[in-house]
């Protein structure tokens, strides 16, 4: 699978590391979706949601992202 282009302060990652955030973002949103889903009272809904919110946005971004030119 070719990776995102992922920037970071002006570093372009290489294919591992922008494949690490995906992971990173993947799973902790599939956490906060079982979190959610459990009722897990350590977690503040409110927050939670905001977090899923932005980790569905970035996820979206990173499934429609442009290929990569080696």
């Amino acid at each position: 699978m070719q990776e995102a282009l992922i920037t970071i302060d002006g570093t372009l990652l290489n294919d591992a590391e922008s494949e690490t955030i995906r992971v990173a973002i993947d799973t902790l949103a599939n956490v906060l979706a079982e979190a959610i889903a459990a009722k897990d009272e350590g977690i503040t809904p409110a927050l939670t949601e905001r977090y899923l919110g932005a980790l569905v946005s970035i996820q979206k971004l990173l499934d429609n992202r442009p290929k990569r030119v080696q």
